[in-house]
């Protein structure tokens, strides 16, 4: 395995770093191919720049797996089933193979009855939920998606963690790159304060509240007390409707109930994931609706600039053009996350 290392950061071939990822979970009882599925959803996040929701998060199932909190093995049950209706049980599983599971089965069922809402109970932490939602559009339908996750911010105008910072994914093909929205609720999404507190930097004002219910831009202080949502109480209803939609109705913990993620490591967490797929084809003919996204692609970036920009993006750009880059010229990651890795990668005998 060939590993490049400049100060803090290391840059990795893609298919190494997949295949790592996929060794390692199976050492702790991972089925290969249930493991080539999580290391997809990980790697995949890392090559796009979105390191908050990347490998580094190996680290955590891991030790959740050995506890005995998340299932090696995902056995996903069908509960309810209806044409445009889907509600599955991961059985305490890997998030990231029940909803991909979830997402083919729903994409299956879509192109027949034109639509289909799906939902995942008892499931785990399922990493970047924009991925979810691409997969839907390879099948040129338009998806939304949203999970809800471990309270770390307080409802609009309190100080009690109650919610999470539930986050929310639209996607929608193009003859080109797919626009793809993802997006926590909260001001920032608490990997990014985490990779925050790694690196020494500081938080963004409007960020954070420490312990003490008073603003912070320290992103340790900001960890161990409250984040804010974004767009202050338009976020917080968001996360609100995020939390029942995936939480609620799933049947699967929410609000309070979830457990932290960092927490008890025996403690099942136990969360929801929710969503829609629509098949554009039902609605318009594709090729007429990829001529309305083109349309609506040049007046976007037809935009006068204003002052301090020099390009308009459109919601998932910025990700594709680095996920082009970073898939010719290596994955890269923050030296402390690979150090973690590679700690792992020793304790079991791999490198």
């Amino acid at each position: 395995m060939k590993v490049s290392v400049d100060k803090e950061v290391v840059t990795i071939a893609p298919q190494e770093l997949k295949d790592l990822v996929t060794s390692l979970l199976e050492k702790v009882g991972v089925p290969r191919e249930q493991g080539t599925m999580v290391a997809e959803v990980m790697v995949n996040a890392d090559l796009k720049g979105v390191e908050s929701h990347g490998v580094r998060w190996l680290d955590i199932y891991l030790k959740r797996i050995q506890s005995g909190s998340v299932k090696a093995v995902t056995d996903l049950k069908v509960v309810k089933e209806k044409a445009g209706l889907l509600l599955v049980d991961a059985q305490g599983g890997l998030g990231q193979v029940a909803f991909t599971l979830a997402i083919e089965m729903a994409i299956a069922k879509a192109r027949t009855a034109g639509v289909c809402a799906v939902g995942v109970r008892n499931t785990n932490h399922c990493g970047a939920l924009g991925f979810y939602t691409e997969l839907a559009t390879k099948a040129n339908m338009a998806a939304m998606a949203m999970t809800n996750s471990t309270p770390l911010m307080a409802p609009w105008g309190g100080v009690t963690l109650s919610i999470g910072t539930n986050p929310i994914s639209f996607g929608v093909p193009t003859q080109g790159d797919p626009v793809i929205l993802d997006m926590a609720t909260s001001a920032s999404a608490r990997g990014k304060v985490f990779l925050a507190a790694q690196k020494g930097y500081k938080l963004p004002d409007g960020v954070a509240l420490n312990k003490d219910g008073e603003p912070t831009t320290d992103p340790k202080a900001a960890l161990e007390g409250i984040l804010l949502p974004v767009g202050g109480p338009k976020g917080y209803g968001l996360s609100l409707i995020i939390d029942i939609m995936a939480g609620i109705m799933t049947g699967s913990n929410f609000g309070q109930g979830i457990t932290s993620l960092y927490g008890d490591l025996a403690k099942a967490q136990d969360i929801g994931h929710f969503a829609v797929l629509v098949n554009i084809e039902d609605f318009m003919e594709i090729d007429d609706f990829f001529a309305g996204m083109q349309r609506s692609r040049s007046e976007l970036k037809s935009s006068k600039l204003a002052k301090g920009f020099t390009e308009i993006f459109l919601p998932g750009e910025i990700e594709a053009n680095t996920l082009r880059q970073r898939t010719e010229k290596g994955a890269v990651l923050p030296l402390a996350t690979w150090n973690v890795l590679e700690g792992w990668a020793k304790k079991f005998a791999i490198l």
